[in-house]
């Protein structure tokens, strides 16, 4: 495994799984100056990482509104809090049995070996402090590896929507954490339906030595401060006389062993002297 990849361990056979994100967050980009896929800046943060999609259809709605062929049910968890008993919404799963996911529950089968029984692992759960109503969980039944001191933040997507949900962060210890990764969400005001596939969630790796950076604080009278200035001024003037000098100036720092750890995505964007 290079030091620039993840290692997925799949639980269960047939998954929809991550895969890198890209630059492109609309099917369709508008034409002309200034559209957001045209700035390198939005499209490195973009295309960081990887995506994550649902690994079930799932949803949250009025008993009305559940999907023919669906199991709904609500959270066993037993809360006075009136808000919440007074919210008529279920959540449903429909049964996957290709990726062995029925009632709720994943079939975890080899663990530890094939003489096992098989294991079950729920497909959405929920917490059990008053507190933390809110939220569920959504349990994505594969084992995240990355290489030694590399861990990885799991986010809401970057510059994406989803369906309203909120995604809470999380930073994990990728390089030894040996089991699944389950993405708390908090329930949405309105109704969501989300279907298998669904975007849900971004996953960007971080070295675990950049954990806590420092942070300093230039003096006014410094010769960085100074110097910064001027660079300042610099930029403005390149800025007024040409609209793409972000592009300019980038490519102009990347040779081509630099270039090459960039997003495809952005390359593009840094060798396109046309917006």
């Amino acid at each position: 495994m290079s030091s620039q990849s993840v290692t997925l361990v799949p639980l269960v056979p047939n998954l929809t799984l991550p895969r890198p994100a890209t630059a492109r967050t609309r099917s369709e980009i508008p034409s002309g100056y200034g559209v957001q896929e045209h700035c390198p800046p939005f499209v490195a943060a973009s295309s960081m990482g990887f995506v994550i999609p649902s690994p079930i259809s799932f949803g949250f709605c009025p008993v009305e509104e559940t999907p023919k062929g669906s199991r709904s049910f609500r959270s066993p968890i037993d809360h006075s809090d009136p808000v919440w008993k007074a919210d008529r919404r279920l959540f449903y799963v429909f049964d996957n049995p290709n990726c062995l996911f029925s009632g709720n529950a994943y079939r975890l089968e080899g663990i530890p070996n094939n003489d096992s029984a098989p294991v079950l692992e729920p497909g959405i759960s929920f917490f059990d402090r008053e507190d933390q109503q809110h939220l569920f969980k959504l349990h994505l039944p594969f084992v995240w590896r990355t290489k030694e001191a590399l861990d990885t933040l799991f986010l809401p997507l970057l510059n994406r929507t989803v369906k309203g949900l909120e995604i809470q962060s999380g930073l994990v210890e990728t390089d030894w954490y040996p089991s699944p990764v389950n993405l708390v969400i908090a329930k949405p005001p309105d109704s969501l339906h989300v279907r298998e596939g669904d975007l849900l969630a971004h996953a960007i790796i971080v070295p675990r030595s950049l954990r806590r950076p420092a942070l300093d604080v230039s003096p006014m009278h410094s010769r960085l401060n100074r110097e910064t200035r001027k660079e300042l001024h610099a930029w403005d003037k390149q800025r007024n006389k040409d609209r793409s000098a972000y592009k300019q100036l980038a490519r102009e720092r990347f040779d081509g062993s630099e270039a090459a750890q960039l997003p495809s995505e952005t390359k593009a964007v840094i060798g396109d002297g046309e917006d």
